[in-house]
């Protein structure tokens, strides 16, 4: 292993302190799989159809892109995961293959499957297993989405830099705002199955069109006419209507043909208006629904909010009072002529798990964490997009960053430095992670390097 740049972390098998390494990645990518599968089992056991195949589709859809596209990059010409993991661990970051193969996962199959599972097991009676993959399916896609939107973030806004670079130049802020993010899309997908639970998906959806119609506008503010190209990707990779095209935060886009530099307020603007419409509808009382026509006649508002959250939520609190309240532990010795042990007893009381209405155990609690997850998680979004708007020109206009763009790419160059040399002291080909001519040629080619048009 070659000198490492100064602050970059390079790859390692294993970490400890936080868990970490390639192989950990690795591994929670696969059982990510594993746990798809279980959602759309759960789907399919309550005879959901449409859930199960929109959640297949989208899974194989992300699988059809990753495998042809990774044996393409990949310097061993074909789709082998762990054997590119390998080839990452010897060179001491990652290769273009890897970095396909996770953007593949992070901007289709993630939203996908984070904006309908959720909304869909919120309104099944739910075994704990299945509570519990539904609720890991959530928080995992939300952090892959939160990866990609960093990803994105710097690769669009540099002309050779990765989030390696940005991480190893400002390591405090690269992690803030991953944070940030990562609460930001947990928010995004808990919101959106409790308003699509509580009305209906036909007007939760239309949000995200709007987020899609403001990236064009914005586009089409710089002064670019691809601004259809700009409102194509958005409804593409939904991420980018749910947080805004423009609305980065530490470096401007490049102008490309799908994404202009324009300003960010009009999407973080949309955002807003966005939360405030869901949350408004969601206290309407719609004992009719919207029409006589299949689901769009059930009712919907408040009292479905009630019944399907807000009481959740209530036993649950009341549930964890009790259990908090009366737990107890008794120990008794029990000595004989050779030895002394100890027998144990827990108890809770008459505590019970909690349950409401026609809502198992698990149901309520899952539920009860989609509305505490939406309640605690978009205010304090929100608060951030408004604290953004008013002090940060990056995100508000599009204003230039220019020495930490300068910084990113020196030290995105010195990586790619790094990553050469161990791959000739390997005896490697030598495939650098980020060139400047490596760049995409349509909006659904999802890459590495971030949807870049020539």
């Amino acid at each position: 292993m070659m000198a490492i740049p100064d602050g970059y972390v390079p790859v390692v098998a294993f970490g400890f302190c936080p868990p970490s390494g390639i192989f950990l990645q690795l591994g929670l990518y696969l059982f990510d799989i594993v746990n798809d599968l279980v959602q759309i089992s759960t789907f399919l056991l309550h005879r959901d159809w449409w859930f199960a195949g929109v959640l297949s589709f989208f899974i194989l859809l992300s699988l059809a892109l990753t495998i042809p596209k990774m044996s393409e990059d990949s310097d061993l010409q074909r789709f082998d995961p762990l054997g590119e993991a390998r080839l990452c661990l010897a060179r001491g970051v990652p290769t273009v293959a890897w970095e396909r193969m996770l953007a593949c996962e992070r901007n289709i199959e993630a939203p996908s499957t984070g904006l309908i599972g959720p909304y869909g097991a919120s309104l099944l009676q739910l075994t704990p297993l299945q509570a519990a993959s539904c609720l890991y399916g959530l928080c995992t896609s939300a952090k892959a989405m939160a990866e990609g939107r960093l990803h994105v973030e710097v690769v669009n806004g540099t002309d050779t830099g990765g989030p390696q670079a940005l991480k190893a130049v400002r390591p405090v802020k690269a992690t803030a705002l991953f944070a940030w993010y990562f609460a930001a899309f947990t928010a995004e997908l808990a919101a959106f199955a409790v308003a699509s639970a509580t009305l209906h998906p036909i007007i939760t959806l239309p949000g995200y069109l709007l987020g899609a119609v403001a990236n064009g506008v914005a586009t089409w503010w710089s002064g670019s006419m691809d601004f259809l190209d700009t409102v194509a990707l958005s409804c593409v990779m939904v991420a980018f209507a749910m947080a805004g095209d423009q609305a980065k935060s530490f470096l401007k886009n490049k102008a490309t043909k799908t994404e202009a530099s324009g300003p960010g307020f009009i999407p973080a603007i949309v955002l807003l208006i966005r939360f405030i419409s869901w949350a408004a509808l969601c206290f309407l009382d719609l004992p009719q629904g919207l029409v006589p026509l299949g689901s769009l006649g059930r009712p919907m508002g408040f009292p479905v909010l009630r019944e399907k959250f807000l009481e959740p939520a209530t036993v649950c609190w009341e549930a964890l009072a009790c259990f908090t309240s009366r737990f107890w532990i008794f120990v008794e010795p029990e000595a004989n002529a050779t030895s002394t042990s100890w027998t144990e007893e827990v108890g809770f009381g008459d505590c019970t798990w909690p349950t409401t209405g026609e809502l198992s155990s698990a149901s309520t609690i899952f539920n009860t964490c989609l509305l505490l997850f939406a309640v605690v998680l978009v205010p304090l979004h929100m608060c951030i997009v408004v604290g953004m708007l008013l002090f940060n020109p990056i995100y508000a206009c599009g204003a230039d960053n220019l020495n930490l763009k300068e910084e990113v790419e020196a030290k995105q160059r010195e990586i790619d430095a790094f990553a050469a040399r161990n791959e000739q002291a390997a005896g490697q080909p030598v495939k650098l992670g980020f060139l400047a001519d490596q760049v995409t040629t349509t909006p659904c080619d999802v890459s590495p390097q971030g949807c870049r048009t020539t």
